[in-house]
């Protein structure tokens, strides 16, 4: 990977983290002088969540706040490099915001206080233990923080599990103070925050704002993909008492994680159509909706090695000239002739047909990666080698249009998609992050 065009693309990725990483600055709060991170202009400031260390945010524009799964991608473009210090101190923000807020939100903005994010902290936090131990570029913020890397590691697993439980295991009570994220009878989640009688909410939470995957019911599917993330921290959790030393701790965490894995195969695993699918626990039925979170069981280690050579063999269905798909054409609602229908229902029906960006032929690259780091992992190493160089290749076009990286890509043109409930944003966080990172992968193997 060392074309001229390649090597411009990885310069401006470089030189773009100085705009987007937020160092913190002293700021009067009331009677006290505390360091602060700004991520707004003065006057807007008033409308952001602080947090006290360095902090990396998606782009220098729209979203200049800290997203909770953005930062996860993002630390994939960052991870040995230089500018890796900000790791841990990303994290410590996370842990600030869940001790302050019992909750980490989508976005360090007080509207999103109600509802969290696609969770990946213990990701994060073996991502930053990492680093410490790597015992380079750290800054001096954190060495004064640290007390020994592995009672770092202690405190923020501590944390992780407080998360696991009042956020992520809370039980469904419609009361408007628990997250209402576990379903009891299948003991399985879904997506939802405090405000479970809105729809949208739970799909912004999932990240996939807008999408057909839940017909605009995702409060009531008990999602692949979260309960594959919550599956990972189960076994985060085994391999940080791994490292910690405590045998009783890790034999727990990996029963509970094979238990969910268990029942995950049992409600989310189709093996006549050799693929993960949501369940939509309210009609006690399978969804038949082709995404790319039917990859994420392999990205978090739980398939079975039969079950991702099934897996493998859809890849076509996402599969266009520049990437892979969110979601696969097929599983779209179809074109219907609405005009005989009474104008309130047939407003209704326009919205649940409408194109949404988390569709197809929307390229949304976490999604990609989850993908080619599960294909990786399962040992398909071709497969993968495919995406990889193809979004290269494309991501590359695009910057030397745009002298940017975009978000997102329309997989049939290859350049920005149209307009959905905002302009496709330049930067980008997580594009650049992958971009990088795919091509360490390709040089590796």
């Amino acid at each position: 990977m060392t074309s001229p065009d390649i090597q411009a693309t990885l310069a401006y990725i470089d030189s773009y983290w100085d705009t987007v990483i937020l160092k913190p600055t002293k700021k009067r709060l009331g009677r006290h002088i505390l360091e602060r991170v700004t991520m707004k202009t003065e006057d807007k400031d008033h409308h952001i969540i602080s947090v006290p260390y360095a902090a990396v945010v998606p782009n220098n524009a729209k979203y200049r706040y800290v997203f909770y799964w953005d930062t996860y991608f993002i630390f994939q473009g960052l991870l040995g490099t230089k500018r890796e210090w900000v790791v841990p101190e990303m994290v410590q923000n996370f842990l600030y915001l869940f001790k302050k807020y019992h909750i980490i939100p989508n976005l360090s903005h007080p509207e999103a206080l109600g509802r969290s994010q696609a969770p990946f902290l213990t990701s994060m936090i073996l991502d930053a233990y990492e680093v410490l131990s790597r015992d380079r570029r750290v800054s001096t913020r954190m060495k004064r923080l640290l007390h020994g890397k592995k009672n770092w590691l202690k405190k923020a697993i501590s944390l992780a599990k407080a998360e696991y439980d009042d956020v992520w295991q809370s039980e469904i009570l419609f009361d408007y103070q628990h997250y209402n994220h576990r379903v009891a009878e299948y003991n399985l989640n879904v997506y939802g925050g405090r405000d479970t009688s809105y729809p949208q909410v739970a799909e912004q939470e999932s990240g996939w704002d807008m999408t057909s995957r839940f017909y605009n019911r995702c409060n009531e599917f008990l999602a692949v993909d979260l309960n594959s993330l919550i599956y990972k921290y189960e076994r985060d959790f085994a391999h940080a008492a791994d490292i910690l030393g405590n045998k009783a701790d890790k034999d727990h965490w990996l029963e509970v994680a094979k238990a969910r894995q268990k029942r995950m195969n049992k409600y989310f695993w189709n093996e006549e159509k050799g693929f993960f699918f949501d369940f939509d626990y309210i009609n006690k039925v399978q969804s038949s909706f082709y995404s790319l979170a039917g990859f994420v069981p392999l990205w978090a280690g739980l398939a079975t090695p039969e079950q991702a050579k099934k897996c493998v063999k859809h890849l076509k269905r996402f599969e266009t000239p520049f990437g892979l798909s969110i979601t696969d054409k097929a599983s779209l609602p179809q074109d219907i002739d609405m005009s005989s229908f009474p104008e309130p229902l047939r407003i209704t029906m326009q919205q649940l047909l409408k194109p949404k960006q988390w569709d197809y032929p929307n390229i949304w690259p976490p999604l990609e990666y989850l993908t080619v780091i599960g294909l990786l992992k399962y040992g398909f190493k071709k497969e993968a080698k495919k995406i990889m160089e193809k979004y290269i290749t494309t991501n590359t076009q695009v910057f030397l249009k745009y002298h940017a990286l975009a978000e997102k890509l329309d997989g049939l043109t290859g350049d920005l998609p149209g307009t959905y409930w905002y302009p496709t944003q330049l930067g980008f966080g997580w594009t650049n992050a992958i971009y990088y990172r795919y091509t360490q992968l390709l040089a590796s193997i």
